[in-house]
C-alpha cells in the first residue's frame, strides 16, 4: 500500500530537500517533523543524536504510518543511518555532504566543505576523502552558529555580514567549490555566493531527490496530503510554509531527552 513519505531534520534546513523533492513528485504526500525541541543537532553528541532522531521518527510513525524516511540533516545522517535501518523494514534515505560530485566536477582543485563540527571532524567524511579526493583539496570549517544564522534567516532575512562574521578567515582563501554539508545552508546561498567570489555551491538536494523519486515511484502515495510537526514552536513565518502547502505545526511529546 502507497504511503506518505516523512521527512526529519533538526529544524527547517530540510525544507531545502523537500523543495527538490517536490519538484520531481508534485503531488507527493508528506510529513516533515522538526526538532526544534533538540535543535542544533551539531552541538549534540553522537548518542544523544541517536536518541533524538530514533524517537523522533517514533513518534512521527505513531502519528502516522510512512513507506520511506528521509533523515534530511547532514549530521543526523552520518550518526544515525544503521540504527534506523535496523529498526525500519522501509527504506530510509539519508542526507551526506556532496564530497563526491564536488571531487569529480574539480579534479585537482580546492574545495571546502561547509557542516557542522560533528559532520566534519567525523570518520564518515574521513572516509569520503579517502575514496573520492586523491588529488583534490579538501578544507573544512566546522561551525554551529552558522547553522543558527541560516535558520535565523527565515524570520529575519540573509544577512551577508552575519554569514562573512561566522565564516571568518575562510573566506579569505579561493575555493573552485564550496560544499555545503549542512541542509541549512542553501537558505543562506546568496551570502555564500558573495563571500566565497562566486564559488561553485554543491549541495546534496537534486541527487536526494532523484533517489527519493527512484526508490517511492510505486510505495509513496500521491494527492499532496501534508503534515507538519514539531517537538517545539519555533516554525518558520506562514510566508515561508505556505510554498509548501503548510501553516502551524502539531507539537509532538518527546521523551525527556538531553538537549
Amino acid at each position: 500500500m502507497a504511503r506518505p513519505l516523512l521527512i526529519i531534520d533538526s529544524g527547517s534546513g530540510g525544507f531545502t530537500i523537500l523543495k527538490s523533492i517536490l519538484t520531481k513528485m508534485p503531488d507527493l504526500s508528506f510529513t516533515y517533523t522538526a526538532d526544534y525541541g533538540g535543535y542544533p543537532y551539531g552541538r549534540l553528541s553522537a548518542v544523544e543524536i541517536v536518541s533524538r532522531v530514533k524517537h523522533l521518527v517514533s513518534v512521527s510513525q505513531n502519528q502516522l504510518d510512512h513507506g520511506m524516511i528521509v533523515v534530511a540533516c547532514n549530521t543526523a545522517s552520518t550518526h544515525t543511518l544503521p540504527a534506523l535501518r535496523k529498526e525500519y523494514d522501509i527504506p530510509i534515505v539519508g542526507v551526506v555532504p556532496a564530497i563526491k560530485p564536488a571531487c569529480e566536477r574539480y579534479p585537482g582543485g580546492e574545495i571546502l566543505l561547509l557542516a557542522t563540527p560533528s559532520t566534519v571532524e567525523g570518520a564518515y567524511i574521513d572516509n569520503l576523502v579517502k575514496i573520492y579526493a586523491s588529488g583534490v583539496g579538501v578544507h573544512r570549517f566546522g561551525s554551529v552558529d552558522l547553522v543558527r544564522v541560516a535558520e535565523d534567516s527565515l524570520h529575519t532575512g540573509e544577512s551577508t555580514e552575519l554569514v562573512r562574521k561566522v565564516v571568518g578567515d575562510v573566506a579569505s582563501l579561493r575555493y573552485d567549490a564550496i560544499v555545503l554539508g549542512c541542509t541549512h545552508f542553501p537558505l543562506i546561498a546568496t551570502s555564500l555566493k558573495d563571500i566565497f567570489n562566486g564559488a561553485d555551491l554543491i549541495d546534496s538536494a537534486y541527487g536526494i531527490a532523484e533517489r527519493v523519486q527512484m526508490l517511492g515511484a510505486d510505495s509513496l502515495c500521491q494527492g499532496a496530503s501534508k503534515r507538519f510537526f514539531a517537538t517545539e514552536y519555533s516554525p518558520p513565518p506562514w510566508n515561508f510554509l505556505r510554498q509548501f502547502g503548510l501553516s502551524k505545526p502539531k507539537i509532538l511529546q518527546m521523551p525527556l531527552l538531553a538537549v
